[in-house]
């Protein structure tokens, strides 16, 4: 309604002036004229230049009303964006392609797939019918592998399409069910182990005793049950501790200060090796609340400090290092150390309960640890290699 009046009034500005001008040439009044005439010229620009301004108006009205058509097609892009899912597309010519942002963030593409990997591969020339539910491991962005299930659809060859990929990260339920299975069976071992073990050192002790009143042979039959009673009790003590790690409560997640944590961390490891091995603390740049069980995640960072520093002993200036990463919505933890290193032959063994490769070891801390992790739906790895020449050994927390 305004543009219109302005629109009349200016058309009114220009007819005006018109008619002054007019009036005063023939009264010889021709400063008047100019004047008239001048007022005119502007009022004409005006309006042209509101004239041009509301055309613009309308056409970049017009370029945002969307069609139907398009406006559904727009509405579905945003969804498959969105999705967590890496949907993946392959071509009749065999290129595949990333379809959405996840897909294009993992494989670091824009679209085409130059380089995919021969897991993917593997999938898509054994038969999509046969493989339609599969389970295959890709490289993360941190370096580590991660489980895929590997859904496929046939697209027909309908717009240059042979089949559709989806993958869905499974990484944290394998994780969950594989703790789950871990402590199922150490309850069950421990459990038959300790029931064998309470009367053989029941009975021993009373043997003990009984043998003791007796004169000749009794010193040496005593001494051969103190010796089964000895060895009884250190594997009693032995069971106990992989009965505590397969009654590890579910974390009791609450907000806790990441740094917080990681000075605690490193100030009880400090209590206890004081300063050898050198301990280094990386903190992130801010204050962030971290959803977490606090008592188990020090326990494992404890575990896995205590890991490095006694792969340091031997070294000529032991270092070791916590660092605190808060990189989009995920906290990461590493703890580098510049020890001995880890045999390339016992990497994937690292981490299994009643595995141990130090002398003395009882293979608990490092189980212990990847227990606590994957309870809390993170993962712990032992990285293939280290981006710092002065670290031997990485251990990276995901959470």
């Amino acid at each position: 309604m305004r543009v219109i009046i302005g629109t009349l009034i200016q058309i009114g500005g220009i007819v005006s002036a018109c008619l002054l001008a007019a009036f005063a040439w023939e009264r010889r009044c021709f400063v008047t004229t100019v004047v008239m005439v001048c007022v005119g010229i502007l009022c004409a620009v005006l309006l042209i230049i509101k004239q041009l301004e509301l055309q613009r108006r309308i056409q970049r009205k017009e370029v945002s009303v969307v069609p139907p058509e398009d406006s559904e097609k727009l509405l579905n892009r945003a969804l498959i964006d969105h999705a967590p899912v890496l949907l993946l597309f392959q071509r009749t010519d065999g290129t595949i392609y990333a379809a959405n942002r996840a897909a294009r963030t993992v494989f670091k593409v824009q679209g085409k797939i130059l380089a995919p990997p021969a897991a993917l591969i593997a999938v898509l020339e054994s038969g999509s019918n046969a493989l339609n539910h599969s389970v295959i491991q890709l490289p993360s962005l941190g370096g580590s592998l991660r489980t895929y299930a590997v859904s496929i659809a046939q697209g027909g060859g309908m717009g240059g399409i042979r089949v559709y990929l989806a993958l869905l990260d499974i990484e944290a339920r394998m994780n969950t069910a594989e703790a789950k299975a871990l402590r199922d069976l150490l309850q069950i071992l421990s459990h038959e182990i300790m029931n064998s073990l309470t009367p053989i050192i029941s009975l021993s002790a009373m043997a003990e005793d009984l043998l003791t009143e007796l004169p000749d042979k009794g010193q040496s039959m005593s001494e051969l049950l103190s010796t089964i009673r000895r060895r009884a009790d250190g594997l009693e003590h032995f069971v106990r501790g992989y009965r505590d790690l397969a009654r590890l409560p579910a974390p009791n997640l609450k907000p806790v200060d990441f740094r917080e944590l990681l000075c605690t961390t490193a100030t009880l490891f400090e209590a206890r090796w004081a300063e050898c091995p050198v301990l280094e603390l990386i903190l992130p740049p801010t204050h962030i609340l971290v959803h977490l069980d606090r008592v188990q995640m020090e326990q494992a960072l404890l575990n896995l400090l205590n890991n490095s520093a006694e792969a340091t002993l031997e070294m000529v200036s032991p270092r070791v290092q916590l660092v605190g990463v808060w990189d989009n919505g995920v906290a990461s933890i590493f703890v580098r150390d510049n020890g001995s290193g880890v045999d390339p032959t016992q990497r994937d063994h690292i981490f299994e309960p009643f595995m141990s490769f130090k002398k003395n070891g009882n293979g608990i801390g490092l189980s212990l640890a990847r227990q606590i992790v994957l309870g809390h739906g993170g993962a712990l790895t032992l990285e293939n290699k280290t981006e710092f020449k002065e670290w031997t050994t990485e251990f990276s927390i995901r959470l």
